[in-house]
């Protein structure tokens, strides 16, 4: 029975121990630039969550006709996740180089299907203050778009995601092709080199 209760005792022993020691899960975070300057343009979204109008649409005229930046990514947890963009010279929510505006798309993103799988849209503190939180599904595609709140409103900007889980940003097919195909050219002089050396030896 001594036995038994020593047995005990070391048990709850090593569990408080674990639960003084047990620290909380820290936040995934990514922050990545971009730069807005002579990208394609679209006519973005009004802000909403999720937004049901294109800028323009509600007074009749063209809207916001600004250039953008895309970036995809995966989350590998589900959970939820914060979203905010900076920009240069700010110093307050108020001020900046430009007026940035985030849109976040679920699935896919076509520019020129603006309410299409879009989630929400905002602009944003240009100091990087959180522009708005999602739910986000794991392993699912996200596609965050930067944008101006104005027709003269572009350049430079830092972004951060961060959240329950990993941030994965997802290559662009073009990219990775690129990538093949010099990697591929690469192989194909080195084998050449090799062959020709074999037939000089």
């Amino acid at each position: 029975m001594k036995a038994t209760f020593v047995t005990k005792f070391i048990a709850l022993g090593l569990g408080l121990v674990t639960l003084c020691t047990a620290t909380s899960a820290k936040a995934a975070v990514l922050t990545y630039q971009g730069d807005t300057t002579n990208q394609p343009t679209w006519r973005r979204t009004a802000p909403g969550d999720p937004p049901v109008l294109v800028s323009g649409e509600r007074d009749g005229t063209m809207g916001m006709i600004v250039p953008y930046s895309v970036f995809q990514f995966v989350v590998e947890e589900s959970g939820l996740y914060t979203f905010s963009s900076s920009v240069p010279g700010a110093t307050s929510a108020n001020d900046g180089a430009w007026d940035n505006f985030l849109v976040l798309y679920q699935d896919s993103f076509n520019p020129t299907k603006q309410l299409t799988n879009v989630l929400i849209a905002n602009t944003t503190p240009n100091n990087g203050s959180p522009a708005f939180s999602r739910q986000l599904t794991a392993q699912r595609n996200y596609f965050l778009v930067t944008t101006g709140r104005r027709v003269n409103d572009f350049g430079t900007f830092t972004n951060t995601i961060s959240g329950s889980g990993k941030i994965v940003a997802v290559p662009e097919s073009d990219s990775i092709l690129g990538t093949l195909a010099a990697v591929s050219a690469g192989l194909l002089v080195y084998q050449r080199k090799r062959a020709s050396a074999n037939i000089v030896n």
